[in-house]
């Protein structure tokens, strides 16, 4: 991985995982990036297969089969989100997953 222009920022972050991140020897602020970057890749995937719904929606119709709502938690456990479908957000005018 290509070198990344730093940001010091604080946080808070609850004692018994800075007692257990210093005990395996690591480094905190890597974990906590590394555990951010897997967040944003998730919520990305998460955002990317909301828009694919939205867009499949206005293409076939309301997704509101048991069949279509298995198949999208089936898409949103493998890629790494919730299994439980959300509502729409209206203010972005898409699914909130």
């Amino acid at each position: 991985m290509t070198s990344v222009a730093k940001r010091k920022v604080s946080v808070t972050v609850d004692a018994d995982l800075v007692e257990e991140i210093e005990a395996d020897g690591d480094n905190v602020s890597a974990r906590v990036t590394e555990a951010l970057r897997t967040d944003m890749a998730a919520r990305r995937r998460q955002r990317a297969l909301a828009r694919l719904l939205d867009r499949l929606e206005i293409a076939e119709g309301p997704l509101d089969t048991a069949e279509d709502e298995a198949e999208i938690q089936r898409f949103m456990r493998l890629l790494g989100g919730t299994a439980a479908p959300e509502a729409v957000d209206p203010a972005a005018g898409t699914r909130a997953r």
